[in-house]
């Protein structure tokens, strides 16, 4: 079935432009055009949509209000802004409701690719409800304790730069919420940004300030939602899972860069957790707790329970945000890496023995079983014999960390 793209813009020359950009496509994707926002709402309400990409200035309803409304309407629906106005009101004002947003001029190479990219987002997660509420997330829940040391520092009259990405760096939630602005076209970086120091540099004080004290774009926690789910361990097994896997990246004298997708794929490869605690916290509370009287992988579980794990919801959301392809990778596949081809070394790997030797190196595997070390996988990606040095290292250098 054809995925249907809602394009809004009060110009017609623009939509007259798309148009013919987009006519290549018209065997693959239903593509509709809307000169305003209530035009777009009526059409939504007549027919399904899969992605709208709207501009952002408009009269009567701007590109924010509208998308807005299509969240709360619709919140199914794949919600990408094509401005020309890449200032920073307009970062802020569209970070909690456009999953990804594109500048004018924009490449038709570049349109198709995010169109394309956007629209299989859809085809890695099979429940419709966690779809529904998972697109609604503006943010994702970090520790109450690194909020309130961002917030200080920032309101600090000598706020750094170096400490804010120091903060930023030790929380998936953080990670994953600056990655997503920094990464996107309005700042019109021609490579991608992994790491999260570096995105946090490249944002600066001042974006990053008006991001977090005006819109909290960094939200806590409620420890309340899921008495079973400790946002520390949570925390501690990321961060350890990531340096760990940056530490094996070395080890095979990874270029940096993969040694940076390392250590953030390794600090977001659970994300899933934090998203399904938001979502549906009651839910998510009975499966930790049969999981925990079943002593079964959380994995397990949560298919059986939820009909996806929190590998497939993490993926879905990062994939949303169109964070980088080896961080969405390993987010899905990070306890089933054999799913994907045998490669000689990547960012997956890397943090599939991370995972799993961290574990093994604190004695156990955790509050929550949790899959070992794919022998499977290694035996076809001829990494076996290097195991043992990894282990090794890891036995030397892990501290301890929490299990998910």
């Amino acid at each position: 079935m054809k995925k249907r793209i809602l394009f809004v813009d009060d110009e017609q020359n623009i939509l007259d432009g798309l148009r013919r950009m987009l006519r290549s496509r018209r065997d693959e994707w239903d593509i509709v055009f809307a000169s305003g926002a209530r035009e777009a709402l009526d059409m939504i309400s007549r027919e399904p949509v899969d992605v709208v990409v709207s501009d952002m200035r408009m009269p009567v309803m701007n590109g924010v209000e509208f998308l807005t409304e299509v969240m709360r309407r619709h919140p199914h629906i794949i919600r990408i802004i094509l401005s020309g106005h890449a200032d920073k009101e307009l970062i802020k004002r569209s970070t909690g409701v456009a999953h990804q947003y594109l500048s004018k001029p924009c490449q038709a190479a570049l349109l198709l690719e995010t169109i394309t990219k956007t629209a299989a987002v859809n085809e890695t997660l099979a429940d419709d409800r966690l779809k529904h509420l998972i697109s609604q997330l503006g943010t994702l829940p970090s520790l109450p304790s690194a909020c309130a040391q961002i917030v200080e520092e920032l309101k600090s009259p000598e706020a750094s730069i170096r400490r804010v990405s120091a903060i930023i760096s030790r929380d998936p939630g953080m990670t994953a919420k600056i990655l997503q602005v920094v990464n996107s076209a309005f700042f019109g970086i021609r490579r991608t940004i992994t790491s999260p120091a570096e995105a946090a540099t490249y944002l600066g004080l001042e974006t990053i300030q008006s991001l977090v004290l005006s819109v909290q774009v960094f939200s806590a926690f409620d420890s309340t939602m899921v008495s079973r789910l400790s946002m520390e361990t949570i925390w501690s097994h990321s961060l350890q899972t990531g340096r760990l896997a940056k530490r094996i990246a070395q080890l095979e004298d990874a270029p940096k860069q993969v040694t940076e997708a390392a250590f953030t794929a390794g600090l977001l490869h659970d994300v899933g957790i934090l998203v399904l605690a938001s979502c549906i916290p009651q839910s998510y509370e009975e499966v930790m707790a049969r999981a925990e009287q079943q002593g079964a992988s959380l994995c397990v579980v949560e298919r059986e329970f939820l009909g996806a794990s929190h590998e497939e919801v993490g993926a879905y959301l990062l994939g949303l945000w169109a964070l980088p392809e080896d961080i969405v990778e390993t987010a899905a596949f990070h306890h089933r890496p054999r799913i994907r081809p045998a490669a000689p070394f990547n960012v997956l790997t890397a943090v599939h023995a991370a995972a799993a030797l961290n574990a093994e190196a604190r004695g156990g595997r955790g509050a929550h079983t949790r899959p070992g070390l794919d022998m499977e996988y290694f035996g076809e990606s001829f990494l076996m014999k290097r195991l043992e040095t990894w282990r090794s290292d890891i036995l030397a250098h892990a501290g301890t960390g929490g299990s998910a």
